[in-house]
């Protein structure tokens, strides 16, 4: 069978295209690149639902990782992937979130202090489930270069239990505390869940001008895939 480095860590999909009904990600740093987005269209036009949960910009600690996904992130809506991005305000984290660059688990997120010294809410855990049976759990990217570095790493488990709960914590996570990333007239909307303390946006939500702005600058030099 399919090895787990084929997986998550270097942008091959391995055993994400053997799925049959449901694969959610999360990742803190998501830019899928051409072949990953083939797969997905695979998957979605065999009704496979492709949930992915990942940083908004403001959560963010990599910009430049940001820049990348930001090119992606149409194509990904209009194909039919559920895109969801974490919200940086700590008030709405999800339960077990830890200390300032702590994890919240093993597919939990973690909670970063930024520059500026003001805590945000930030996921670091990289996790892909196959149909609630499969698990692949990798290690965050802590830079641009750990990819080049083969640095890596990623554990494939199949277990239905482990499975589940970090489905269990996904779904949590969605329903709580990101927005949901969806296209009207051919602009992007921030969409917050049902009955969340925050409310929808059409801009990169809670980023300032100046990042919005950086993240445009670095478009041209952002990576083509860090999945």
């Amino acid at each position: 069978g399919p090895q787990a480095g084929e997986t998550v860590v270097d942008g091959r999909p391995g055993p994400i295209r053997g799925a049959r009904r449901e694969v959610p990600i999360i990742s803190p740093y998501f830019v899928p690149g051409q072949q990953m987005m083939s797969t997905f269209a695979e998957l979605r036009a065999r009704g496979v639902a492709v949930r992915v949960l990942t940083n908004s910009l403001a959560s963010n600690d990599a910009p430049a990782a940001h820049a990348g996904y930001a090119r992606y992130r149409p194509a990904l809506v209009r194909m039919g992937v559920e895109l969801h991005e974490m919200r940086a305000d700590p008030e709405t984290a999800p339960v077990g979130v830890g200390g300032s660059g702590g994890s919240g688990g093993v597919l939990g997120s973690g909670l970063g202090g930024s520059k500026g010294g003001k805590s945000r809410a930030s996921l670091h855990s990289k996790a892909v489930i196959i149909d609630r049976h499969l698990s692949v759990i990798g290690s965050m990217n802590l830079d641009l270069r750990s990819k080049l570095q083969n640095s890596e790493v990623a554990l494939l488990i199949r277990s239905g239990k482990l499975a589940q709960q970090g489905a269990a914590l996904i779904e949590s996570s969605l329903s709580a505390s990101a927005y949901r990333v969806l296209l009207e007239d051919g602009h992007l909307l921030w969409q917050a869940p049902p009955g969340a303390p925050f409310d929808d946006s059409r801009t990169e939500p809670e980023a300032g001008l100046g990042l919005r702005l950086l993240v445009k600058v670095l478009g041209p030099l952002a990576p083509g895939e860090m999945l």
